[in-house]
């Protein structure tokens, strides 16, 4: 039990720790808003695609066509989004608060956080996985974010169908993703050079993407909505990893696969998400206060989640 304890502490802590140091430099001071700012656009636009690249590359293609498991992520993920949307319309009248409360319950931080989780926990069968979600999932969580945000938004705010695909389309992750699935498929192999040039940048990805993380939460304080961020927190920490991780074990998934599930389950809220809920004229403070909640408490429950399924041999 200690071993399994440690392990569990091992894989989850570590990522904490770096976004709690995150935060640390960014409320002293240490570093400012545009690093932050020039952080992020590096990791998004740079780090995180050549990790991704690279994991397509190096693998083998097969891997990333598991059928079974592509259907699962992708049909649990439209069924946990409109519960959590048809359950929550019943207690909560306000439309700003109900919008920016169901996308804090469901989207979680995968690309920031989800990856370098599912590394640890699964090596490079996890990233393996982590490209199939990215691809398949993540799409999908930006089109269920304009829809609930748009049809819950007092400002009238409107997305186009042009619009969300163009935003799909252009996305960095998925850009990276079909670069390495045609230098796969067409055998194009990459020089010494700028194969050890793609491994140094992909490796600033990690530490990068979790000091960014940290560094850009901020709390607002608290406010008589406090307590729907902390029920939105607690819904997508809590109950979304229990709900899919049991699915997925009733349905005979297995080792990487409960782990990729389990971390696409049981990640805390998305910071892009608040950046949307601007956009789109939402409850701004549900938004911010819910990315707060939810990373404080999946230290523990991904510890604690991890460390369960270790002990029955799950993982």
């Amino acid at each position: 039990m200690l071993e399994n304890f440690l392990f569990s502490l091992n894989a989850v802590m570590p990522l904490f720790l770096i976004i709690a140091g995150g935060f640390l430099m960014r409320k002293t001071r240490f570093v400012s808003a545009e690093f932050v700012a020039g952080g992020n656009k590096l990791v998004f636009y740079v780090a995180l695609p050549l990790t991704l690249f690279r994991n397509v590359y190096t693998s083998d293609v097969s891997d990333l066509l598991d059928l079974p498991f592509i259907a699962f992520v992708m049909i649990s993920s439209l069924l946990v989004f409109f519960a959590i949307w048809v359950v929550s319309a019943f207690f909560i009248k306000d439309k700003n608060i109900l919008g920016a409360f169901v996308q804090g319950a469901f989207r979680g931080n995968f690309a920031f956080l989800g990856m370098p989780l599912l590394f640890n926990l699964a090596g490079d069968a996890g990233i393996a996985r982590a490209a199939i979600i990215i691809t398949f999932v993540l799409p999908l969580y930006n089109i269920y974010s304009v829809v609930v945000l748009a049809a819950n938004s007092n400002s009238g705010h409107r997305v186009g169908p042009k619009t969300i695909l163009f935003t799909i389309i252009k996305n960095p992750f998925i850009i990276g993703i079909l670069i390495a699935l045609i230098f796969v498929l067409i055998g194009i192999e990459l020089p010494q050079m700028i194969n050890r040039t793609t491994v140094y940048a992909a490796n600033m990805a990690t530490p990068m993407a979790l000091l960014c993380l940290g560094a850009g939460i901020n709390f607002q304080g608290f406010d008589k909505k406090f307590k729907f961020a902390v029920i939105s927190g607690a819904i997508k920490v809590i109950a979304v990893p229990v709900v899919l991780v049991t699915a997925a074990y009733l349905l005979g998934f297995r080792d990487y696969d409960l782990a990729a599930i389990l971390v696409l389950g049981g990640i805390p809220s998305a910071i892009v998400g608040y950046a949307m809920v601007v956009q789109m004229g939402g409850d701004t403070y549900i938004a911010g206060t819910v990315v707060v909640i939810s990373t404080l408490m999946s230290a523990v429950t991904l510890t604690m989640f991890v460390y369960v399924m270790r002990v029955m041999g799950l993982l």
